[in-house]
């Protein structure tokens, strides 16, 4: 019977991680719309409005979109985490690893029109981004 009962326990425990994984990436994936559209309106402002190089505009707005990301993941996302300089010193890292995954791809991809890469790129870190989020620089 106490059998029965631990691996209840245990089905129920892993459930409730899986429960909150999913949760967890949910959150991730709306600050993420969040952090894109912030990203790209900053992209599409200094390339078309302010003819801009794509690198540096790449560059400014997606550290536009990174400083929202902390904000809001720190906050709701992985709310539960202790809040720490070295977190901060994780998360930077993490996202200029992801930001120049981008503009690798992005140069890679120039023979697409300028939004379609900055939209395929932003989607190639996004996977990247959330796994080392959840398991590096959020983790509890």
């Amino acid at each position: 019977m106490s059998e029965t009962r631990s691996q209840s326990s245990q089905e129920r425990s892993g459930l409730q991680f899986r429960l909150r994984l999913i949760k967890q990436a949910a959150a991730f994936g709306t600050v993420g719309v969040l952090n894109t559209a912030v990203d790209f309106i900053v992209f599409v402002l200094l390339t078309h409005f302010f003819s801009l190089f794509y690198a540096l505009a790449q560059i400014l707005s997606y550290g536009a979109g990174m400083l929202n990301s902390y904000f809001l993941n720190s906050r709701f996302t992985f709310s539960n985490s202790a809040k720490s300089k070295s977190r901060f010193i994780r998360f930077t890292i993490l996202n200029l690893a992801v930001l120049l995954m981008t503009l690798l791809v992005m140069h890679g991809l120039l023979f697409l029109p300028l939004y379609a890469d900055k939209l395929i790129s932003t989607l190639v870190g996004l996977i990247f981004n959330f796994v080392l989020s959840k398991f590096w620089v959020f983790k509890a």
